[in-house]
């Protein structure tokens, strides 16, 4: 075994392995291979860096915020010690992201630029798309769904120049989601065909997920409740296996409302505790808000 490494093999393929455990949604294998390496790589090791911010995202999509965010604070300081701009970049990005969980809005918005601004500077698309489709995230918050729009084209834009499957599909997600907004229904179904088939193809089982909790958005706004009931709680259901804690409980969350629409109260106040608890794991304080509001 090489110092760092697992199963002899070198830091930077475990890495690799690493990521590749997280995108096919294996985040329990992906966090324990995590936790391993980094036990046996040097904290001065060129690895090291690259390590601390892929701990971070995992940490994140299983809801541990506090790890995530330690992860991500020591990315940033390695990476200005070493004169990364990009992976700064990238871990202030996730910073955001955990700031906007916790919903302080303006800190969120005001990393997210930070990070834009960093990506356009080392022309990296694939950077751009991910912090375009966040700002589009924070605009919605803030009801400007016309900004929104411009953030999600944005980002289709930079995630096909990008040339990633799997951020295509985010990027087309948002997109979706932000027709569905602005009442656009034929623009959001186009979106999430196109969605689908770029997830599938970069085999991302959380990304297909998020199709499917936009799809049931869709079904809901269309009227079709009962298909929002079903897709929501099938979507529910996979995320928790899954690991995704966040976006199992935006699942559970829409599948209450469409149980209430339905006048299910029993089922909608069980998909209500379970979306409450996923949230409250996260700290996510303005989605227990929406949820309060949605489901009053």
């Amino acid at each position: 075994m090489t110092p760092g490494g697992v199963n002899g093999q070198p830091v930077s393929a475990s890495l690799t392995g690493i990521i590749a455990l997280a995108r096919r949604g294996q985040l329990a294998r992906a966090a324990r291979m995590a936790e391993l390496v980094a036990s046996r790589t040097p904290p001065d090791s060129p690895e090291a860096m690259p390590l601390a911010n892929i701990r971070g995202g995992v940490a994140f999509e299983r809801g541990q915020l506090e790890l995530a965010e330690a992860c991500f604070e020591a990315t940033i300081r390695l990476a200005n010690e070493r004169n990364e701009p990009l992976l700064a970049a990238k871990a202030s990005s996730n910073l955001g992201s955990i700031a906007h969980l916790r919903g302080k809005v303006v800190l969120a918005a005001s990393l997210y630029h930070g990070a834009l601004q960093a990506y356009r500077a080392a022309n990296s698309p694939a950077g751009e798309a991910q912090a375009e489709h966040n700002l589009g995230l924070v605009e919605r918050d803030r009801g400007d769904l016309e900004a929104a729009g411009v953030h999600a084209t944005l980002a289709v834009a930079a995630a096909r120049r990008s040339g990633d499957a799997g951020l295509v599909g985010l990027a087309l997600t948002g997109a979706a989601e932000s027709a569905i907004g602005q009442g656009a229904v034929r623009g959001a179904r186009r979106s999430l065909a196109l969605a689908a088939a770029f997830v599938q193809r970069a085999e991302d089982p959380l990304g297909l997920v998020e199709v499917g909790r936009v799809e049931a958005l869709l079904a809901l706004r269309l009227g079709q409740t009962e298909l929002c009931l079903s897709k929501a709680s099938r979507g529910y259901l996979v995320a928790q296996r899954l690991g995704g804690l966040q976006l199992a409980g935006d699942c559970a969350a829409l599948a209450a409302r469409a149980s209430m629409s339905l006048r299910r109260t029993r089922l909608a106040a069980g998909f209500r505790l379970r979306a409450q608890r996923c949230f409250r794991a996260l700290g996510a304080v303005a989605a227990l808000r929406r949820l309060a509001v949605e489901t009053a």
